[in-house]
């Protein structure tokens, strides 16, 4: 078991070198897209800054509890694109160019995740880390909110891109295609990034169920805005757990549909 975790670990992080070193050829052309991608928690860190110039917020959320729920949104939509664009996903499914990856003893959604995001999406992780450092450092916040908040984060993220490369391998065997599944991505990124109460009980149900990405913002920074008690933490893990395994297992589920096009 923990040979096959080391080499799954090893082909995942050749892999990115090998796309680091095809992304960095053209250098100029790399730093802008670090700089565009960066852009998109810059304009989070402005929009909430108008906001709460000009008007009292949202009820119950502070100016920095606000900027860190925003930068955990950014930085979980931005590991996602770093791992997963739909539309490259489908593309390389369709003409068999992941063929011999899959033929290879590794996991074969791992071996997808390897190969099929966007390196320039690592502009906004940092960004979104630092808009997120200088949240909680103003609001004073203590080691035992910043440990569940970031357990919960990179479990919830986890989850996120699980349920994504689900509905984009569902969308791949339905459809031979799943360019719209991109949409759902920023959708429901950027819908993640303001208190989920806001939508009401079906949208915050749909933000963390149905399309789970308050599973990576909303809840962790609710352990800053309202401090959570142990089982409470406990509790979304648990859920976070679940519902990661069960989107694994229909994702390797769908790996047995999948043909391509000389399938």
């Amino acid at each position: 078991m923990m040979q096959r975790l080391a080499d799954n670990l090893k082909m995942y992080l050749l892999s990115q070198l090998y796309a680091w070193r095809s992304f960095a050829v053209y250098r100029t052309q790399a730093v802008v897209w670090f700089v565009v991608n960066a852009m998109s928690s810059v304009a989070s860190f402005i929009t909430i800054t108008i906001i709460y110039n000009v008007s009292s917020g949202i009820p119950g959320w502070s100016y920095f509890q606000l900027l860190a729920l925003s930068s955990l949104a950014n930085i979980a939509l931005s590991v996602m694109n770093y791992n997963l664009t739909p539309r490259q996903v489908a593309k390389q499914l369709r003409l068999g160019a992941l063929d011999p990856l899959l033929l290879k003893p590794y996991n074969p959604l791992l071996s997808i995740l390897s190969r099929g995001g966007f390196k320039g999406s690592l502009g906004n992780v940092i960004a979104g880390f630092v808009m997120l450092a200088y949240a909680l450092v103003s609001m004073h916040a203590t080691a035992m909110q910043t440990l569940p908040l970031l357990a919960v984060f990179a479990l919830g993220t986890l989850t996120f891109m699980l349920f994504m490369l689900m509905l984009t391998l569902l969308s791949y065997v339905a459809f031979r295609s799943a360019g719209y599944t991109q949409w759902v991505i920023n959708i429901a990124g950027r819908a993640s990034g303001y208190p989920l109460w806001i939508y009401g009980l079906p949208g915050m149900v749909l933000l963390t169920v149905g399309l789970p990405a308050g599973l990576a913002s909303f809840y962790p920074a609710s352990f800053i805005a309202s401090p959570m008690l142990a089982w409470q933490v406990a509790l979304v893990l648990a859920a976070e757990l679940a519902l990661s395994l069960l989107y694994y297992k229909a994702s390797m589920w769908l790996m047995t549909k999948y043909t391509s096009a000389s399938g």
